[in-house]
């Protein structure tokens, strides 16, 4: 996979609700938003994520991905930025 060709953007979840198997998040990246599931319940609760800053592959295969990491400890872990930045701010 060529790295250079993900967008990947700084976003905000302004709406996270339970779904099956996982969270149904909304994601401001600025002028736009986008719609995603995540499977991150074992280290989130959805009410918990509103507000949160987060990294999104904007143009992913099967549509817009938030990242995270993996641990077989601590389960999956949002990927954030150190900082507070602008909505859809670009990931080099």
């Amino acid at each position: 996979m060529d790295f250079t060709a993900l967008d990947l953007r700084i976003g905000t979840i302004t709406e996270a609700r339970p779904v099956d198997g996982g969270v149904h998040l909304t994601v401001s990246l600025g002028p736009t938003s986008v719609e995603t599931e995540s499977q991150v319940t074992e280290t989130y609760a959805a009410e918990t994520l509103v507000g949160r800053q987060v990294v999104v592959v904007v143009n992913g295969r099967n549509g817009p991905v938030v990242l995270a990491g993996v641990s077989p400890t601590d389960g999956a872990v949002l990927l954030q930025p150190e900082r507070p930045v602008a909505d859809g701010t670009r990931v080099v």
